[in-house]
């Protein structure tokens, strides 16, 4: 075991400076109650999701373009193409969007360790050092709600309950916090919905404008005062449209309306996202730290934007656009996060080096093995 500064004890003991059980309940009831609302929210998030998608993939391939497939017509192979492109991205945006449900975020392991105090003679001015620093500035920091040490870019999430490496923010869309191991996809969810949803809208541009179209003839048309669910007058030596028939063609358009409406919504608070995570990406950085950025500059864990891009995207170009990581990049993200400046009891089962040097995040580690380390870590 490594040698605690008396700071570090006082936080593990809680002999000093912890807030008493009076003073901080009314706030834990509070927070612990928010925290199962959240978690109860999450799981109906999912449902709403999978709800979205199933109600434009009806539109789309059911009632609009489905129809239409096998027909010698140029309105045929035009349909053809829109239900190829569409299924594509429909199965894109579900893959990540269950890759980034079920992928674990990044734990902290068993008995991880940080780096002794640099200066273990003068405890109370290191701690001093430490608390003018903000959380991702510390190397040397514990958490309290899970009594354990965590590496550098980590933070607890209430709504989990444990710590999470590299940790963006916990995601209710996704039930499961956003770090280290899942970033990746949940980059290329927003990606693939964003391409989606903007698809959807544009093949569906013309049925939206025939909606408003089809409203104003059933007024001019409806001899009820302009009522457009009264049966419209039959057509010049045509049969006249049955009630039924009237109820199924309205029922579809409104379908189509608010299926185009919620893709014109989804793509707008989309974009925002993805410029916001993109701007991230490059400075690699998470959006909590976006927060205390201001107190640490110049950023020390960018890289340059190629090596950040590297870093969440892995080295292969083959796997960029796919919600996967290959061994090479999982190996690189257990470095990057996992184990940085610290030791644990199973570093040498995850083919880490427990004699190496001591490390900080995004460093090229001196731990690494020689044939690992050229194609690990740029």
């Amino acid at each position: 075991m490594l040698g605690v500064g008396e700071k570090s004890k006082r936080i593990m003991t809680g002999e000093k400076g912890a807030a008493s059980p009076a003073d901080s309940m009314w706030w834990n009831v509070f927070s612990s109650k928010a925290c199962m609302l959240l978690r109860a929210l999450g799981s109906v998030m999912v449902l709403v999701v999978l709800g979205v998608i199933g109600l434009t993939y009806y539109t789309t391939v059911v009632l609009v373009y489905g129809p239409l497939v096998g027909e010698n017509t140029p309105d045929g192979k035009f349909a053809s193409w829109v239900l190829i492109i569409y299924h594509i991205l429909i199965f894109m945006t579900l893959w990540c969007y269950f890759a980034v449900l079920m992928t674990e975020p990044g734990h902290v392991p068993d008995g991880w360790q940080p780096p002794p105090d640099e200066d273990d003679e003068d405890v109370e001015a290191a701690d001093a050092a430490e608390d003018r620093k903000s959380n991702s500035e510390k190397r040397r920091r514990f958490c309290r709600k899970c009594t354990q040490w965590k590496p550098e870019r980590t933070h607890h999430c209430s709504v989990c309950g444990r710590c999470v490496l590299k940790m963006d923010h916990h995601c209710v869309w996704v039930a499961n916090c956003v770090g280290a191991h899942n970033y990746k996809f949940f980059l290329l969810f927003l990606l693939y919905t964003f391409l989606a949803t903007v698809f959807d809208a544009v093949v569906l541009l013309s049925n939206f404008v025939d909606f408003f179209k089809d409203m104003e003839a059933a007024k001019r048309q409806s001899p009820n005062g302009g009522d457009p669910s009264a049966p419209s007058p039959p057509p010049p030596g045509g049969s006249p449209t049955s009630l039924a028939e009237q109820q199924n063609q309205g029922a579809g358009m409104a379908c189509v309306f608010v299926t185009f409406v919620l893709d014109i919504a989804f793509a707008a608070s989309l974009l925002g996202f993805i410029i916001m995570h993109a701007n991230l990406v490059l400075s690699n950085m998470t959006t909590i730290e976006m927060y205390e950025k201001k107190k640490m500059l110049p950023w020390r864990f960018d890289r340059g934007r190629s090596n950040n891009l590297l870093e969440i995207f892995g080295l292969s170009p083959w796997t960029w656009l796919l919600p996967v990581h290959t061994d090479n990049q999982l190996f690189r993200l257990l470095h990057i996060s996992r184990v940085s400046g610290g030791r644990y009891p199973e570093m040498a089962l995850d083919g880490l080096d427990p004699e190496g040097e001591w490390s900080e995040a995004g460093d090229d580690p001196a731990q690494l093995p020689e044939d690992k380390r050229s194609t690990c870590c740029p």
